[in-house]
């Protein structure tokens, strides 16, 4: 049993990369459980086979501790932790070849706070994981969007300790030269430092120098996978990349 955590800001495109990823998971005759940990969603694209809103109501939360939105996901949240065994009783009761796990929109509430990276290692267990990090298309196809991006993808790989992909989201509304454009700024650093020169200047560009050589030197530039949930595409190469870690590539977990 493989699990897959699809992580992102808020409206990068995981909901219906899940929702995809497994359609396409299963016309390649392999067996899927979704399973969905934010406890705010209302009607995501995907029909969840466990669900994190069986064990706390959202709404409730907010209208019982007079919580706003985020107060009412952080405490929901933490509430869920209480219930991760059994969760993950149910994944394994499915016995299923994959797991697609759509994590919280709200990154900074669930990645920054202990019970993110709680829910996440009881979800798992000892299983082979890796995390989706999904760049939105509307922010990184800026050279400064896609390295701000590129920082947060790292603080997120940091928070959950698993082997990370980053998959270029929404494809479908990029140029074919642009997608071209930001697949090469994650293999080829010095493109990307001559596209922050020509985008950037004074503090910008000089804090933007020291942090992609921060990003260099501790290997975290990689392979940026285009994929589209709207269009199907770019779903070989995905799986492809999936496999390689999974099955002893860079950034293996032991």
């Amino acid at each position: 049993m493989f699990f897959i955590f699809l992580v992102g800001t808020a409206g990068s495109g995981k909901s219906l990369l899940t929702a995809s990823l497994e359609k396409w998971l299963v016309e390649s005759d392999l067996s899927v459980t979704v399973v969905n940990i934010d406890p705010g969603v209302e009607s995501p694209p995907y029909t969840s086979d466990v669900d994190i809103r069986e064990y706390v109501d959202y709404g409730e939360v907010m209208n019982n501790f007079g919580l706003g939105p985020n107060g009412a996901l952080v405490a929901s949240l933490d509430m869920g932790v209480g219930s991760v065994n059994e969760l993950r009783e149910e994944i394994i009761e499915s016995e299923r070849d994959y797991v697609l796990v759509d994590c919280p929109g709200q990154m900074e509430l669930f990645a920054y706070r202990n019970s993110g990276p709680l829910m996440v290692s009881g979800l798992r267990g000892d299983d082979p994981s890796l995390s989706l990090y999904l760049l939105d298309s509307n922010i990184a196809k800026t050279p400064i969007g896609y390295l701000s991006s590129m920082l947060l993808g790292l603080s997120i790989n940091i928070r959950f300790g698993l082997p990370q992909l980053n998959i270029l989201s929404k494809t479908d509304i990029l140029m074919e030269d642009e997608i071209e454009e930001i697949v090469d700024w994650g293999s080829e650093v010095h493109l990307l430092e001559e596209a922050l020169d020509q985008s950037s200047e004074g503090l910008v560009r000089e804090y933007s120098k020291s942090i992609l050589d921060m990003l260099g030197n501790i290997g975290s530039t990689s392979v940026t996978v285009p994929v589209s949930s709207k269009d199907m595409t770019g779903f070989d190469l995905l799986y492809g990349e999936i496999q390689r870690i999974f099955s002893g590539g860079d950034n293996i977990y032991e």
